[in-house]
This record gives structure tokens, C-alpha cells and sequence, in this order.
């Protein structure tokens, strides 16, 4: 089973966990909400709905625990 880098729930939808990804084009870690699709630039304004955004990032991976672990968001971890 996949341990995703999750730091939360979702305050937009309060049932999805929000997954720090990786945009496919561009490279920029951002928070999704793997149920809403809502999105934050990083995981402090993930704690904030007026910081939501949608559809500003494309194509994206969601990243794995392992691949933070010398990132300054792995102390974000759940």
C-alpha cells in the first residue's frame, strides 16, 4: 500500500486527505485534496479556505512519505 505524504483533512470538504504533489510540468510541490481537488501553495495556507484554489496546477504526482525526507514540509507529515 502507498504511504502518501498526507498532512491533514481537508478543510474545503472535511472527508479527503491533502497530499503534498508534485506539478508534472512545472515542479512545484503544492497541498491537494485527494477528494475536492482543492489546492494550497504550501502546507501552513492548507489550514486556511480563503487560501483554496482549483485547477491552478495541471497534471500532477502525488508524492510518497520517502520522497520528503530531506524536505523542510516532511515536519508537516500526519
Amino acid at each position: 500500500m502507498t504511504e502518501y505524504a498526507t498532512i491533514g483533512t481537508c478543510l474545503v470538504c472535511s472527508q479527503g486527505r491533502l497530499i503534498i504533489s508534485r506539478d508534472d510540468e512545472s515542479g512545484i510541490l503544492y497541498v491537494l485534496c485527494e477528494e475536492c481537488e482543492s489546492e494550497w501553495t504550501c502546507p501552513e495556507d492548507s489550514q486556511d479556505l480563503d487560501a483554496a484554489t482549483q485547477a491552478k496546477h495541471g497534471r500532477s504526482t502525488l508524492l510518497e512519505r520517502g520522497e520528503l525526507e530531506m524536505h523542510p514540509w516532511k515536519a508537516f507529515l500526519w
